[in-house]
């Protein structure tokens, strides 16, 4: 496969594939590359000289941590992650500055690096399904956000940071520990959605009549 490095995408979805060729480094026209569906432990680092790539699909795998190059892929405008058995990431990944769309929902992440406040351009951010209790203060600097996705999580907090979010039009908390919100939840310009079912909530905000709020 290596060969054939006129290819501009490649799709290998729902295969078992346990492993990548290191010859797949030789396909550095690659714009799109489609892994997900597979049983994939491990990425090769010849990955790292893929630099064409704009959009990486490997969600639904078995990766447990990625490699510190990954972040030389800064052409990189859509990642999918989603689905493995993730329970950290390296610092690497706020060089991806190109990213609008990033999914790393249904891992094991306890954490995350403050290095992702560096992916300025991400427009849709998807943290749902992990084991985090807290949140950056980094995050405060995705200003172009969309959409985020926190739901299902440990979390009883939010960094203050985040009023910093003027552009979020969506914003699931659902599923987490929440038992008060913050004010400033309620200064938020753009939020027409915000989903918080299945938290610990006794009472709501006077705030929360201007949003689409789901609580059940």
């Amino acid at each position: 496969m290596g060969n054939l490095t006129a290819l501009t995408e490649l799709d290998l979805r729902h295969n078992r594939l346990t492993a990548l060729p290191e010859s797949l480094g030789n396909l550095t026209a690659l714009r799109r590359l489609d892994l997900r569906d597979n049983k994939l432990a491990a990425l090769p680092e010849s990955l790292v000289r893929l630099t064409a790539l704009t959009r990486l699909d490997l969600a639904n795998n078995e990766l447990t941590a990625l490699p510190e190059s990954l972040g030389n892929l800064a052409g990189l405008t859509e990642l999918d992650l989603g689905g493995n058995r993730l329970a950290a990431l390296p610092e690497s990944l706020g060089d991806l500055g190109a990213l609008l769309w990033f999914n790393l929902g249904r891992n094991q992440l306890t954490a995350l690096p403050e290095s992702l406040g560096d992916l300025t351009a991400l427009t849709t951010l998807w943290l749902s399904v992990n084991e985090l209790t807290a949140l950056p203060e980094s995050l405060g600097n995705l200003t172009a956000l969309l959409w985020l996705n926190l739901g299902y999580n440990q979390l009883t907090a939010l960094p203050e940071s985040l009023r910093n979010l003027t552009a979020l039009n969506g914003l699931d908390l659902s599923g987490n520990q929440f038992t008060v919100l913050p004010e400033w939840l309620g200064s938020l310009p753009a939020l027409s959605k915000l989903d918080l079912r299945a938290n610990r909530l006794t009472g709501l905000p006077e705030w929360q009549g201007r949003f689409t709020v789901c609580t059940n």
